[in-house]
């Protein structure tokens, strides 16, 4: 079973990409370079209520600014902004042309020594007015971008001698990117080469084909501050073991006039909906269970067939993967079909998939070919189950690709009292129903009744900043799971 250490992403180089400069008048040092100006909510705080964002010198204005949306969800973060270009300056003096950069900067909660601000140049994507154009008042402006790494797509002729762990640290270090990973190596050497394609798709191509070990498997990602990220996504998805230690955040009005970062070390690593969290940036606002599984099942089945011709040995390799799980006591897992009685039920065992892959010679690692069903049947696989949920502040603390332990609880009646009955149908309540039902009290706060099916550890597959006006920026989490304790 995966230890709390092994679940650590860690740095392995950092990002050296020169980003654009990216500046604000100094209204809050009191110094010379302040012009006598002079702001009671210094600029520096309230970036972590509304993004710095600025196209070609042009600093779209908080009261300007109708949306916003950072998506950490693919390959690489991108950007979407809403605006009014009210007085027509953009239209005319700053609409960005080829090769126009995005500046984005969001202040970290808490000390800035613990979390790093988030920092990115953007490469424009799409430029489009919104809801009309041309000669009007005030034109509304939709604004996409891609982060900008130089080279990303160009098409390059490349090889490396070794395992896919030093490929990548080679090809994140050629970027100027960082490098981070929650493995030491991989066991894969090779010489791996890109024939003239894209350097981001032989990185793709590369972390598809990783292999460690057969309970292993692989994705990279660049996260939002520069890192090329290989993960190895198995041990995430444990049911057991401690909660892991973070800092925990409150986020208020007054936080932006206070010397006080609002942050607490030592704190357990968890989300809840409990009404005493309020306030807290722990705080689950809004949450949504998600399931694919019938559409994932369908188009990758429950098992997959990789198949090839194998020149050394001279012989047609098919060899099946089945998704990994860890049959944690206690739990069941809602991703491999119906089991009644202990039995399974449906098409579990014939809804099968086959892949064949071509010829495998000497010149790849043994399990090439096996490694490359194995990485992306369990990928899929663990996007059939999971949950979406929103926070009213930012908590930097929260990463992609680490284990956060969800609490929630349900308050309306009708849901606690089958919680605590579950032999009622929802029409009579028992009889002692009303007794049940009614609230603990504990510092004032009414609580509600703690839904086990749904509470339990997930794994941050993605995260989104989104703000939309006039409030501050929010937090949206896409978290997954493969086993549940069963609902009765």
């Amino acid at each position: 079973m995966s230890s709390i250490i092994d679940r650590n992403i860690l740095t392995i180089i950092e990002p050296t990409i020169a980003l654009d400069e990216l500046s604000i008048p100094d209204v809050e040092s009191g110094t010379e370079n302040s012009d006598n100006q002079t702001s009671q909510i210094p600029p520096s705080k309230s970036s972590s209520i509304i993004p710095l964002i600025e196209i070609n010198t042009y600093q779209i204005q908080g009261d300007r600014l109708h949306s916003f949306r950072l998506r950490n969800t693919g390959f690489y973060p991108t950007l979407r902004v809403v605006f009014d270009d009210r007085d027509g300056f953009f239209m005319a003096r700053f609409f960005p042309k080829d090769g126009d950069i995005i500046k984005l900067y969001i202040r970290s909660q808490g000390e800035e020594t613990t979390f790093k601000p988030i920092r990115i140049d953007f490469t424009v994507v799409d430029v489009r007015p919104v809801g009309g154009g041309g000669n009007v008042k005030a034109n509304r402006f939709m604004i996409e971008g891609r982060m900008f790494v130089p080279d990303l797509f160009t098409e390059k002729v490349q090889f490396n001698d070794g395992t896919s762990f030093d490929t990548l640290l080679s090809v994140a270090e050629e970027l100027g990117l960082g490098f981070a990973s929650n493995v030491e190596d991989t066991a894969d050497s090779m010489t791996w080469i890109n024939p003239n394609d894209t350097v981001e798709k032989f990185i793709q191509d590369v972390t598809s084909n990783s292999y460690l070990n057969d309970d292993s498997f692989f994705t990279a990602y660049i996260d939002t501050y520069y890192y090329l990220t290989l993960v190895e996504v198995n041990r995430f998805f444990s049911q057991e073991g401690a909660t892991e230690i973070s800092q925990t955040f409150s986020q208020n009005a007054g936080d932006l006039l206070s010397k006080s970062s609002g942050e607490q070390d030592n704190f357990p690593n968890f989300l809840t909906n409990l009404v005493q969290f309020q306030g807290d940036a722990r705080y689950l606002s809004k949450y949504q269970m998600t399931n694919e599984t019938g559409a994932v099942s369908k188009n990758n089945g429950y098992k997959r067939y990789a198949q090839h011709w194998d020149l050394e040995s001279k012989e047609f390799i098919s060899e099946f993967i089945d998704p990994l799980s860890f049959d944690t006591p206690g739990f069941i897992n809602a991703t491999k079909g119906r089991i009644v009685n202990g039995e399974i039920e449906g098409p579990r065992d014939n809804q099968v998939r086959y892949k064949y892959l071509g010829m495998q010679s000497e010149n790849m690692h043994d399990e090439y070919m096996y490694s490359l069903v194995l990485n992306y049947q369990n990928l899929v696989e663990v996007e059939k189950m999971g949950m979406v949920v929103e926070l009213d502040a930012v908590n930097p603390a929260l990463l992609r690709y680490s284990r956060i332990y969800c609490q929630i609880y349900e308050y309306a009646d009708s849901v606690k009292n089958v919680l605590k009955n579950p032999e009622y149908d929802g029409e009579a309540p028992p009889a002692d129903a009303q007794e049940r039902s009614i609230p603990a009290e504990e510092d004032g706060a009414t609580l509600g009744v703690l839904n086990e099916f749904l509470s339990g550890f997930y794994v941050i597959s993605g995260i989104e900043y989104i703000q939309t006006r006039p409030g501050p920026v929010r937090m949206i989490i896409h978290l997954q799971r493969r086993e549940f304790v069963p609902s009765t």
